[in-house]
């Protein structure tokens, strides 16, 4: 045998070095590949947000919000804020299915700011629901905020008698859903009540 030439078993060993580092590098591409593919939301989060806000101490969501003033009249109620973090996406583009169920109780109030009677009082319910598209960064992540707006929730055909202002008295928003339709995730938070009116 010449000096130069490699033995039977150094060949074997560079043979199964090539291998194991072959195999390496699929396992870590096959893993990265499969945690790109495994969407999950890591954060969701809704709160309340919007100008129906003034005079109402702030809070968590889940938690009741009392009104800290009954200086502010409004029928409108507050818009709720979805913030969320997602990683795993494996698409660039994920379309976003936002929802609340919406409780609102109104009411009618005299100049004096009481509730005369409380038979005026109505109490609707809908359901609240947009959509978002946003677009992942090269990691997989998306970290998206987007409001839902509930101006639509208002009694309509109630009226108060000559003298009195309509109000929304409190809101209840229930089953706060978001869901990645194009990877077909959800995740749901707490439900929000709040106080408007004394």
């Amino acid at each position: 045998m010449s000096r130069g030439a490699p033995t039977r078993f150094a060949r074997a060993m560079r043979y199964v070095s090539v291998l194991a580092v072959a195999v390496l590098v699929g396992i870590v591409g096959f893993t990265e590949a499969a945690y790109a593919n495994f969407p999950h939301f890591r954060t969701f989060e809704v709160s309340l947000t919007g100008t129906a806000l003034t005079g109402i101490a702030a809070s968590d969501s889940g938690a009741e919000v009392a009104a800290a003033s009954a200086s502010v009249a409004s029928t409108e109620l507050p818009d709720l804020l979805f913030t969320w973090t997602e990683v795993g996406v494996g698409r660039p583009d994920v379309v976003y299915l936002l929802q609340s169920e919406v409780t609102a109780t109104f009411g009618c109030v005299n100049a004096a700011s009481k509730l005369p009677q409380a038979g005026n009082k109505i109490t609707v319910a809908a359901p609240l629901a947009t959509e978002a598209t946003l677009t992942s960064d090269r990691n997989g992540k998306i970290s998206g905020s987007v409001v839902l707006d509930t101006s639509s929730v208002f009694p309509t055909g109630f009226s108060c008698p000559s003298g009195q202002t309509l109000v929304a008295l409190s809101a209840t928003f229930a089953q706060n859903t978001i869901t990645d339709t194009t990877n077909g995730v959800t995740a749901t938070d707490d439900d929000i009540v709040v106080t408007l009116w004394p």
